[in-house]
This record gives C-alpha cells, structure tokens and sequence, in this order.
C-alpha cells in the first residue's frame, strides 16, 4: 500500500479525541465523568469522546471529519508494467466554531481542517490522464489545509469569507457529481488541469456572496499564490466571479450556474512567448428528473458542465460533461446511490497531444453500509489517457469512507 500508516491514523485519531477531553475540562466540564455509583468499567474513551463532544457543540464548537481509502486496480490498458493492486487514504478531521454561541459574535463561522495523505497514487502513473483519475490522489503530506473566517451580514443575505480555501468549495461545484470519484465530475477539466486552487493545498485569499434573493445569488473571488498544473508558477491572482438561480420546474427542484475566470499571472505560450493573463468561463447545472412520491430525499438527477480554457496556453481548451444519479433506487435502500457520467476533454493541438480529445466513462454504486460508513464499488474507461498514444484504459477501484 504507497505510503499507508494505519499506526499513524490511529494515533491522529486518539491524540483529537484526548485533545478535545482536555480542551472541555479547560472550559469548566468534566467530559464523561462518571457517577460515584456508576461501574468505572463504563467510562471509555468513546463515552469520553461523546460527552465532550456534545458540551462544545452547546457552545458552538463541532468536530468532524472523515477517513477514506481507495483501493484501485488497472484491469485493461494503461501503461506498461502494471503494478496491480494500488491503495491509499486520506484523514481528514475539521472543527467549526459558531461565533455567537461560543463568544456572542452574531454572524460569524470559523473554520479549521487538518488533512494526512498516505501519498501518491501509482495508478495515476498507470493511467496518465489529465484529469486525476481518482480525486484523492495527493502528495503525502500533514498539513492544514484550509482556515478561514465567514462573517454573514443582513442576516444571511451578504457572506464575506476570508482565509486559506479550496476554491471549489464554493465555486465550480457540480450538482449530483460530488460522489464521482474522477475529477472530472467534481470539477472543471478546463481549469482544474490548468490552474485551479484546490485539494490538497488551498489558496489565500477572499470571496463575497450575495443573496438578494432566496432563488439568485452573485459572488466574487479573489485567490493569490495558488497551485497550479503547470511546470512553472506564473505568480499573479486568480479572480473568479459566478452567478446561480435555483428553482423549480414541474415541481422539480433545478439549478444553474455560470461562471468566469480571470488569472493575472504571466504564462507561457505553447509555442513561445509570454502573456500577462489567462481565462475563461463555465456552466454547470443540475436538475432532478423524477423522484417517488412522498420520497423528496429519493430519486433521479442529472448534471451537465462545460468549461474553457485559453487554447495557447492551457492543455484543455474545452470541456463536456453529463450525467445521471440515481438516489434510493429501492425503498429498502433510500441513501445507496447508482451513478454514470461521460467527460470529454478537447484538447490543445499546440501543446504536442497526438490525439484531440480525452474521454472518460465513470459508474459506480454506492452502498450506505451503517452508521456514516459507505462503499463505493466504481468503473472508469478512459478514452486516449493523456491525449497520448496510451492505449483505452479500464480502472477499477473501491472507496471506503467513514464519517464521523
């Protein structure tokens, strides 16, 4: 398994739940302190655990956080030499302060998440597409990798958030495409290949949302010293406005939005010369296509996207993506989800590609197994991987993530 630490994980895991013991005992409580007549072989760790945890949530402050491992396998194509079964995982543990609870601070969230990455995944090595086969796949690393302040003002009409963030928590995001496991899904190829700041290394900078409606809302972001794809840094900001309507249609709920961005770095061009910027736009857009009656948490979504990015500068100058999930197929099963999705990556003849495109066909199902725990049973074929002469490619992986 490249780089996997289960002792690691473990230790990550004792040392927050001891540091949250001790961090209630500093405000006053004594988290899990048992009765003089209670048996002193019912006070645990757990018990400890759940006790703190629901005397700081009275005041605001919430933990959370996740464990995910994929495991992958190339079952057909890809590079030579394979390298059979592949794994990673990723911790990720978080906490949310709400100001006026904790300090009487009305409007005000702040938030704080720490990630551990085992560290690469050689199946990107196998299959060398653009866009990241598995959306996980990072550097080892232990980092915080987002912080930030959210002041809300007129309610909740203005949002002014500040700090170290993944620009796609907010921007970019694709309705139904979350649970993809390629990146494709849960991005923009156009500019996630490109120059989008995101996992596992966010960006500082700022954004402001307004809401002068419940339906309709208008944001702008502005992000300096942000990672990019590239072999170089180009330095400057990245500024990102977008807008969005949701409502509904036939009684179905849908929602739309279009975007656009503006890099004001210095990049270099395919075939030479420099440009001081760089940019492009983007609609994604969802909508729920059926769902059983009485069953509004049940039913049938689709998603569609589109990008740009700039074609002397960017590997990716278009990108088309569609798709379908499917939430609660049976009654017995509510929360289990069945999904499929096709990408298509145009790509920039300028920068050498031998083929024009890049496509990709997920599916997966997702089983709600019990108690914040899922497993994710996928399919991906990858049509000219790299936009290269690697052959058409079929990866199979398995996603287990437990929340908590």
């Amino acid at each position: 398994m490249s780089g996997f630490s289960p002792r690691y994980a473990a230790v990550a895991l004792s040392g927050a739940l001891v540091a949250t013991a001790l961090l209630a005992t500093a405000l006053g409580a004594t988290p899990g302190a048992p009765a003089r007549s209670r048996a002193w072989r019912e006070v645990t760790p757990f018990s400890q655990w759940l006790a703190a945890q629901a005397f700081l949530a009275g005041r605001g402050v919430e933990f959370g956080g996740f464990l995910q491992a994929d495991g992958s396998h190339v079952l057909s194509g890809g590079l030579p030499d394979a390298l059979g079964l592949d794994a990673q995982y990723l911790l990720d543990l978080d906490v949310t302060v709400d100001t006026r609870k904790l300090l009487g601070w009305r409007g005000g969230t702040l938030f704080v998440d720490a990630q551990s990455h085992s560290g690469p995944n050689v199946v990107t090595h196998q299959v060398p597409a653009l866009a990241d086969p598995d959306n996980m796949d990072a550097y080892r690393t232990n980092s915080i990798d987002r912080a930030w302040y959210q002041q809300d003002f007129l309610g909740q009409t203005v949002q002014l958030q500040l700090g170290l963030m993944y620009v796609d928590d907010r921007f970019y995001t694709v309705p139904y495409g979350q649970s993809f496991v390629s990146l494709d899904f849960s991005s923009d190829a156009s500019i996630s290949t490109f120059v989008l700041p995101t996992y596992p290394k966010g960006a500082w900078g700022g954004q402001l949302w307004l809401y002068p409606d419940p339906h309709l809302y208008f944001s702008l972001g502005v992000f300096r010293d942000h990672e990019t794809e590239l072999p170089y840094d180009p330095g400057g900001k990245l500024l990102v406005s977008e807008e969005g309507w949701q409502s509904r249609w036939r009684g179905l709920p849908y929602e739309v939005h279009l975007g656009a961005w503006v890099d004001t770095g210095t990049f270099r061009r395919f075939q030479g010369g420099l440009v001081h910027h760089a940019s492009g736009v983007y609609l994604v857009a969802g909508e729920k296509l059926w769902q059983p009656v009485g069953a509004a948490d049940r039913g049938l979504g689709m998603f569609v996207q589109f990008g740009t990015g700039p074609a002397t500068l960017a590997a990716v100058r278009r990108h088309y993506g569609v798709g379908l999930v499917w939430t609660g197929p049976t009654a017995a099963r509510p929360r289990d989800e069945i999904a499929v999705a096709f990408s298509d990556s145009m790509l920039t003849a300028q920068d050498g590609f031998t083929q024009g495109f890049e496509s990709e066909l997920e599916a997966y199902y997702q089983i709600d197994a019990s108690h914040g725990l899922t497993v994710q049973p996928d399919l991906e074929y990858w049509q000219h991987p790299g936009g290269g002469d690697t052959p058409s490619t079929v990866l199979g992986l398995v996603r287990f993530m437990y929340s908590f």
